[in-house]
């Protein structure tokens, strides 16, 4: 994955894209967290590569190993990949990242959403990610990405690169010593949080 975020590092320059992190003190400094972050379109990557921790892992849908070099790029960075069409199989990818997250020391970062969202709000949150944070009873912490409407819309084939800017918010909440059955409630709470 560090190879990958220094190549993507210096992409923005190129697309002339200022981002803003916002709240980066809240990541918890030493310890394994699941990331919950709005998925708006592939340029979610050069706001990811700014603030990606340490021995952070990725999840994302199989079908991006088909993508040609993107795929093989995630695969090589170590990219975990579900199978969203198999939900056992995806149940069973999850349960095996939370049982390694402790003892490996890992974040994970996950898009709840479960898809790219480009009108600005954000689609309700699947469960996976909370699920995962509390089976291995560690923190999540919210990120939020700014919209791009105001630089950006793939529809109108719209892309302005002077000033644009993508602000980043973040604050930890804590899960250890919670319950499955409460889950959905972090997700409404956590869902609450980025929203605003």
């Amino acid at each position: 994955m560090k190879i990958l975020r220094l190549m993507l590092l210096h992409v923005k320059y190129l697309y002339g894209i200022r981002v803003e992190v916002r709240g980066a003190h809240h990541f918890p400094p030493s310890q394994p967290y699941v990331i919950v972050s709005n998925h708006q379109s592939s340029l979610d990557l050069l706001g990811m590569m700014e603030v990606l921790p340490g021995r952070c892992v990725p999840i994302a849908k199989r079908e991006l190993l088909w993508a040609g070099s993107a795929g093989l790029a995630c695969w090589l960075a170590g990219v975990i990949f579900i199978d969203r069409k198999r939900t056992g199989d995806a149940i069973s990818v999850m349960s095996e990242v939370a049982q390694t997250l402790l003892p490996q020391d890992v974040r994970v970062w996950v898009f709840p959403e479960g898809t790219r969202n480009h009108n600005g709000s954000m689609l309700p949150f699947k469960r996976g990610a909370f699920h995962l944070a509390v089976q291995a009873q560690v923190p999540i912490v919210p990120i939020v990405m700014s919209s791009y409407q105001d630089f950006y819309c793939k529809k109108e084939r719209r892309f302005t690169s002077v000033d644009s800017s993508i602000l980043w918010n973040n604050s930890p909440r804590p899960l250890p010593g919670q319950r499955i059955q409460w889950t959905h409630l972090f997700v409404g709470r956590t869902h609450a949080v980025a929203g605003s």
